[in-house]
């Protein structure tokens, strides 16, 4: 098959009619429901491991394991016989070794049931190896045991650093003011941001040479602490008072710490070899009086930025530098929130921007393998953060746009739902497929047909008014486009009916296609992202047997569902605005749609006439797809929206084709 592309700029033959501009919405971003029913979740990561398997830490001394593609968890380890747990106290950290997957070791932090005192332990798998799905609970070997001399601050997260070495970062003790001047104390572990290598056993750990305290005046500290004057060689930053939550940049491999404040200022700090980050001398930027001859700014590493905690806000929950590929938050950007507010903040460009006001009590952020981020809820919650879109929006208000392409002509119609004005725009000829979606990634979606005579895509982009032609194609393939490796771009795809195979061209690897022998001649494709993980999934509907057959792109399982008559018309969509497509159809013979949603199980809705063409999207912007359908014979639009209630719209006519029904949600 050949494949051509040629980016040109816009030609006068190609200029619309009426060119009227829509508002585009500005970044939006939701909570998509990920998991639920946790018990006091604490923290989730993945092994790193290429299985995308995700760990969720419960502070009672639980760690859970979900799979791709499920939403059931399973128990990795129970070590709650060991755990102290309650406020600030359990289970509180995991990382997994570098070579996880040939050595199944992985380390904990937890609050020891007999004593209070903050526990690093290694465990292995049960198989030795990372092919296990559980932990060998006797096989614990403690690498450092650190008394607490009181219940709070205990700091909880670990992770291993791009230099393969375990940081663990530990709060000043606890009680208020740091009373035992612990964080500015370098003979004592509390207060601080640790770094060992845990590829030693005797002893239970070794002291990374690049360390900053190695020299003169400096000792271990297995057991917290040495004599006054000495140093901890295990220390890499100190001045902390809680960093519950930090993490690294998997680009640049900075490490980002949200540092709990003692009732002022919340802190972020980057965090680096030797520094000091003042507390308690220093709360944020401000001097805090307890030790005010020593409040000298030159002595101290500042906060990248900090706010502050005097009114609702009262705890910073260190999150992630997002460098995830489907462009859920701006590249680069560090994503944050308040334990107390529920706010999930921004820091950008030097700016702090509120993304959204919640009621959960935030107690982490998550990422999973790809580097996309999640909120876990105290409440026993987890969600994924996603950026707003819908399909057919082709003014990026985040709604579906009641818009046409009408054959006889080559003209797009587009009524714009941000502003109620229309474009008109001469783009294509009688015969073309529409195939509108965001070829492009503005998150807006691109006026583009597929040309069958000669099996050329013809795609015009929002972002730059230019247009791109792609050749991809044979005769008798049914264009089923849509974003199948999820980077945010809609991918060039065919299904051949003749051999029952799909021919994806991703704009990640455009040069080397995708085939994949999937159906029978008379199946009709209906691609979309029905597992939740950002990629469409490769899916038909064969009308003989009235069953959905796919392939989940998480994991690769093969999923049957019986769900339609012969003459139905299949018509998926995110209907519970859970990430997921549900399976569903309309029923021309009566006019009758039927759901299976996802989340909440099977509905049926009467709307609609026999000659009626269904047209699926998200009209009213909140994230749920809608039941509509567009009656050529009047030209009007019936829609039933989710929230907003029915709509009835003039726009088309008889042999218009809506472009709703050819870009999937």
């Amino acid at each position: 098959m050949k494949s051509i592309v040629l980016f040109v700029a816009l030609l006068t033959i190609f200029l619309p009619t009426v060119f009227a501009q829509g508002v585009p919405a500005p970044y939006t971003m939701r909570l998509q429901p990920f998991l639920s029913g946790f018990s006091a979740p604490v923290f989730m990561t993945s092994a790193r491991d290429g299985t995308n398997r995700l760990f969720i830490v419960q502070q009672g001394g639980i760690i859970r394991l979900v799979q791709p593609g499920s939403t059931t968890p399973t128990d990795f380890i129970n070590i709650t016989s060991r755990v102290l747990s309650g406020g600030e106290r359990g289970l509180l950290g995991l990382a997994f070794h570098p070579q996880f997957t040939t050595n199944g070791r992985f380390y904990v932090n937890y609050t020891r049931q007999t004593d209070g005192a903050t526990i690093i332990a290694e465990y292995t798998t049960t198989t030795g190896n990372g092919s296990s799905n559980t932990g060998n609970f006797n096989s614990e070997r403690i690498l450092l045991n650190i008394p607490q001399p009181f219940s709070n601050h205990n700091g909880g997260m670990i992770a291993f650093g791009p230099d393969n070495f375990l940081h663990i970062g530990l709060g000043d003790g606890g009680s208020g003011n740091d009373p035992g001047n612990r964080a500015q104390n370098r003979a004592n572990l509390l207060g601080k941001m640790l770094r060992i290598d845990v590829n030693s056993t005797s002893p239970a750990y070794a002291i990374p040479p690049t360390n900053p305290f190695t020299g003169a005046n400096t000792t271990r500290c297995d057991n917290g602490t040495t004599t006054a004057g000495n140093t901890c060689q295990e220390i890499y930053a100190i001045g902390m008072r809680n960093p519950w939550r930090w993490s690294f940049d998997r680009l640049t491999g900075q490490l980002w710490a949200g540092d709990v404040g003692q009732g002022a200022r919340e802190e972020v700090d980057t965090i680096t070899s030797g520094a000091n980050y003042g507390w308690r001398v220093y709360e944020g930027i401000n001097c805090t009086g307890l030790d005010p001859s020593l409040c000298i700014p030159a002595n101290y590493t500042p906060p990248v930025f900090d706010y502050d905690s005097t009114g609702s806000r009262c705890s910073i929950t260190g999150g992630y530098v997002y460098r995830g590929p489907q462009g859920n938050l701006p590249t680069g950007s560090y994503v944050y929130g308040d334990y107390c507010t529920g706010e999930i903040l921004l820091w950008i460009n030097n700016t702090q921007t509120l993304l959204l006001d919640t009621s959960r009590f935030i107690v982490s952020f998550a990422e999973d393998e790809d580097g996309e981020i999640y909120v876990i809820g105290q409440g026993g919650t987890i969600e994924k953060i996603v950026r707003a879109k819908s399909s057919a929006d082709f003014d990026g208000d985040l709604r579906t746009d009641v818009s046409i392409f009408r054959p006889s002509t080559g003209v797009w119609w587009i009524s714009h739902s941000s502003n109620n004005t229309f474009r008109a725009q001469q783009w294509g000829l009688n015969g073309d497929v529409p195939t509108p979606e965001d070829f492009d990634g503005d998150n807006i979606s691109d006026i583009a047909v597929y040309r069958p005579s000669t099996n050329v895509w013809y795609a015009f982009n929002s972002s730059n008014a230019t247009f791109t032609i792609v050749g991809f194609g044979l005769s008798g393939d049914i264009p089923t486009h849509g974003d199948f490796d999820g980077d945010a771009r809609a991918d060039i795809a065919i299904y051949r009916p003749s051999t029952g195979s799909w021919w994806i061209r991703r704009t990640t690897n455009p040069n080397n296609f995708l085939v994949v022998q999937f159906g029978l001649s008379n199946d009709i494709p209906t691609a979309a992202d029905f597992d939740g993980d950002g990629r469409y999934d490769l899916c038909h509907y064969r009308p003989s047997e009235g069953i959905w057959y796919r392939l989940n792109s998480t994991n690769g399982a093969f999923i049957g569902v019986n769900f339609g008559l012969s003459t139905d018309i299949p018509t998926p969509g995110d209907f519970d605005g859970d990430g997921r497509a549900d399976q569903a159809v309309y029923r021309p013979s009566t006019g009758v749609w039927y759901l299976q949603r996802s989340t909440s199980g099977f509905g049926t809705f009467q709307w609609g006439v026999a000659t009626d063409v269904p047209v699926v999207g998200d009209y009213d912007a909140d994230g749920r797809d809608d039941i509509a359908v567009f009656r050529s014979s009047n030209g009007i639009w019936y829609l039933s929206r989710s929230t907003t209630g029915i709509a009835f719209i003039q726009w088309g006519t008889t042999g218009d084709l809506p472009s709703p029904t050819f870009d999937t949600p």
